[in-house]
């Protein structure tokens, strides 16, 4: 056997699934399979359970073998936190889409998908905005300025103003996911976000309104 096969079957073997623990992935997809499983794992105990040695358990399969799909484990977190904003994005188009002719009501409706996934997912939301996703999340942002140009709250260049929102939506989002706000939480159904959450989000969407309008 020369050093190429015997190469191959290292590796073919290497992403074999396992016969103990975990849930076997589907041949091929190994990939979007550790992905997955990193989505679960950060929401049941947070960025720090997220690791190679952990989706290989999760999904069945060797230790080394997730890594001929991620090299290390900084790549698998931006893998996962790019599965979180692909989820963001998902969420907001659903959110808006039943709001074609209003884009004022669709900025509102975007800030109240990432206010709760901040408080549905907190793991997940605190990755997203760590140092290992810091190259990923670039379209949920550029979805949020292509609708401050069409809502006419911007005079002129719509960044600055879709930055205003983001800042503010950011930070109330932040305060939920690091419980900081936890006592609003409570008895809330899934899928909920607080009533003074929706207030302070109706009272931005107010003032930019206004300050547009010059009123």
């Amino acid at each position: 056997m020369d050093a190429a096969t015997k190469t191959d079957d290292r590796t073919a073997s290497s992403a074999v699934p396992s016969s103990h623990g975990g849930d076997a992935y589907h041949h091929g997809d190994l990939r979007a399979a550790c992905v997955a499983a990193g989505l679960r794992l950060v929401d049941d105990g947070g960025v720090d359970a997220l690791t190679i040695r952990g989706v290989a358990r999760a999904t069945g399969v060797s230790h080394t073998a997730p890594l001929h799909h991620f090299r290390d484990r900084d790549e698998l977190l931006a893998a996962v936190a790019q599965a979180g904003f692909d989820r963001l994005m998902a969420d907001a188009q659903v959110a808006i889409h039943d709001t074609p002719s209003d884009p004022v009501e669709q900025i509102r409706r975007y800030a109240l998908v990432y206010v709760r996934g901040a408080i549905g997912s907190p793991g997940l939301f605190r990755l997203m905005f760590g140092d290992a996703a810091c190259e990923v999340g670039v379209e949920a942002y550029q979805m949020l300025i292509d609708l401050v140009a069409r809502s006419g709250l911007a005079d002129g260049d719509p960044e600055p103003t879709a930055l205003l929102i983001w800042a503010q939506v950011h930070g109330l989002a932040s305060l939920y996911a690091e419980g900081k706000l936890g006592h609003e939480l409570e008895d809330l159904e899934p899928g909920q976000v607080p009533p003074r959450a929706l207030v302070a989000l109706d009272r931005l969407i107010d003032l930019l309104t206004h300050s547009s309008t010059g009123a």
